[in-house]
């Protein structure tokens, strides 16, 4: 049983939910332990060709960081726990079955990076995404208005901060550099149609066929020989040109 995830396999399909619903499936230091443990569990088990990545309820994805874990970090903890989240979503990005993530409602700041760690992204038409960190420490207007013009808790006295958990290394890779230091410096939070015309997911479906669109992906990939998506995973991730398979 795990306190912060949903995990179910059916039909060579590991489904992934972040069931904290009443939190907007914000992340815990728990929740990033329960995702290594299934990581290794599904990558270990034949039985699963995809894995898919989704958010409980009907408001959001992944809203980031828990505010309550953010608050009560101290100084040497706000470090490692930027060690915590890249750790957790290399280890998604590794994995050698494919895994995509279903975006529905708010994917922002970590919650967006944690998208970022799979293979790809297909979202919603109520989506919004972004890496909204940078804004925390802004001026008003532009500053969130729940933090009520108190300073970032991130922002150091010397210095700056930025997205930690990958995000300004694996959205650059997914949009290209330009477009993903116009989302980095400005904060903005895109739809789901701006999402699609930057690259940034793959496909955009109607809300009320959301789950229906997401589970026929997974069922499409899960149709393939499980070896044979791991092979094409490798080669496309590591830019290999050829794997020479073993003679039959």
């Amino acid at each position: 049983m795990h306190k912060s995830l949903d995990v179910k396999i059916e039909e060579r399909v590991a489904w992934i939910t972040l069931n904290r619903p009443d939190k907007l499936n914000a992340l815990t230091p728990t929740t990033m332990s329960e995702l290594r443990q299934v990581f290794t569990e599904i990558d270990n088990d034949p039985d699963v060709c995809v894995a898919v990545l989704r958010g409980a309820g009907e408001r959001a994805f992944c809203a980031g960081m828990d505010l309550d874990w953010s608050e009560g970090l101290t100084r040497e903890e706000r470090i490692e726990q930027g060690r915590l989240g890249e750790k957790t979503f290399a280890m998604m990005e590794r994995l050698s079955i494919p895994i995509f993530a279903a975006v529905h409602g708010y994917a922002v700041g970590g919650g967006l990076e944690l998208a970022l760690g799979a293979d790809f992204i297909v979202a919603s038409d109520n989506a919004k995404v972004g890496l909204v960190e940078i804004t925390l420490s802004a001026r008003p207007p532009y500053q969130p208005k729940f933090m009520d013009g108190n300073p970032d808790p991130d922002q150091p006295e010397f210095g700056g901060s930025a997205p930690g958990w990958g995000g300004v290394k694996r959205l650059p890779q997914r949009i290209g550099k330009a477009r993903a230091k116009q989302m980095l410096f400005t904060g903005v939070r895109l739809d789901a149609q701006q999402a699609l015309d930057f690259g940034l997911v793959n496909e955009v479906y109607p809300a009320d066929e959301f789950d229906q669109r997401v589970g026929e992906l997974a069922e499409r990939i899960a149709a393939m020989n499980r070896y044979n998506l791991r092979l094409v995973k490798e080669l496309v991730t590591y830019g290999y040109d050829w794997i020479e398979p073993h003679p039959s």
